[in-house]
């Protein structure tokens, strides 16, 4: 799965440009209720400005007339211009990781020519791991299985032979020594019959929910 299939496009976004004020930007921030923009020169991402730095700006240089800072302040003033940006391109997963690594409210996505596509936010990596894991989709059923060859190819198999569909499949790392949790959702009208064959095939089914 890609930035792509879950980037907030540009054309659906409140955006700021270089040369309006900071009181035209606010206003935006407000209205949004917003904490944060993207900031494009023309049709080119430069940056992002926060609402917290515009009003961090006016107290830390000591300004007293705040008409006069909104009006004439611009947006490339306040700008933070060193923001990393990803490849549409990228996998969802390395996307989930820079959103943490930087602690930022989105990551601008590009594509291979580097023009502006629209944001990733925390949000759409919610979205998009909720779609991997199929929440919401039949019934979730967490088995135990021992670190050894060939035993997921054999719990697929089981569950093949049941005639049953997986709708989705995650292996996790349990903690534990030699054992892995793995994470199925299945489309089956009969969750015990599958159970029973399951365990019969010699795997611990941890637990069992929609």
């Amino acid at each position: 799965m890609y930035v792509k299939n879950h980037v907030l496009s540009k054309d659906k976004l409140v955006t700021l440009q270089m040369e309006e004020s900071i009181s035209e930007a606010l206003d935006k921030i407000t209205k949004g209720d917003f904490l944060s923009l993207p900031v494009l020169n023309g049709e080119t991402f430069v940056g992002i400005l926060m609402k917290e730095t515009i009003f961090r700006r006016y107290f830390e240089e000591g300004y007293t007339d705040k008409e006069k800072y909104l009006k004439e302040t611009k947006v490339k003033d306040l700008c933070k211009a060193d923001v990393k940006t990803i490849n549409e391109n990228v996998f969802i997963e390395n996307a989930s990781y820079l959103l943490n690594e930087f602690r930022t409210p989105f990551l601008p996505v590009l594509d291979n020519k580097d023009s502006f596509k629209g944001i990733l936010t925390h949000s759409s990596i919610f979205n998009a791991f909720s779609e991997i894991f199929g929440l919401n989709k039949g019934t979730r059923i967490l088995i135990n299985v021992y670190d050894i060859p060939g035993q997921i190819a054999k719990l697929t198999e089981t569950i093949r032979k049941a005639n049953v569909n997986i709708a989705n499949f995650a292996v996790m790392d349990a903690k534990v020594m030699d054992v892995y949790k793995v994470v199925v959702r299945v489309d089956t009208t009969d969750v015990d019959e599958l159970i029973e064959k399951i365990e019969k095939a010699g795997f611990k089914v941890a637990e069992v929910n929609n």
